[in-house]
């Protein structure tokens, strides 16, 4: 994954980052990645937001999850790289990574937890009534 970005992840809107490989992966909550995300896990938003905040999401749900939000990021910033990745390759990284799975799942456990509660819009942008309130779970919508 070698293709710079167009602009790097912007948490105004909404998007959030992984450290994988040393190189900062946005994460795009659209529409696309989250209906990407429950027709491969073949479960629903909620259980997984509920899931990531308990740490009970396993390596192979983990990185569908960041692929989808990953490619979707690349989509819209035009990253080729970031738009073509896969699953696998992103669990190996999960695994190399800094703060390993635990520090995944805290991230995606936050960006989760703000699309089931209305803090996003169908493109993934922050709505501008969310107010990110930060309590030692996750973001929360207020």
């Amino acid at each position: 994954m070698t293709d710079e970005t167009t602009r790097p992840a912007s948490a105004e809107r909404g998007e959030a980052t992984l450290l994988l490989d040393g190189q900062p992966m946005g994460l795009r909550p659209s529409q696309a990645a989250i209906e990407e995300i429950e027709l491969t896990l073949d479960r629903g938003l909620v259980e997984l937001a509920r899931d990531a905040l308990a740490s009970k999401l396993k390596l192979p749900q983990l990185a569908q999850i960041a692929c989808a939000l990953i490619r979707e990021f690349g989509r819209d910033t035009g990253n080729k790289d970031m738009a073509g990745s896969n699953a696998k390759r992103i669990a190996k990284l999960i695994l190399d990574s800094d703060g390993g799975i635990l520090a995944v799942q805290k991230t995606l456990a936050g960006l989760l937890s703000m699309a089931v509660t209305g803090g996003y819009d169908s493109a993934g942008n922050l709505k501008p009534t969310a107010m990110m309130t930060t309590t030692e779970e996750a973001p929360a919508v207020g």
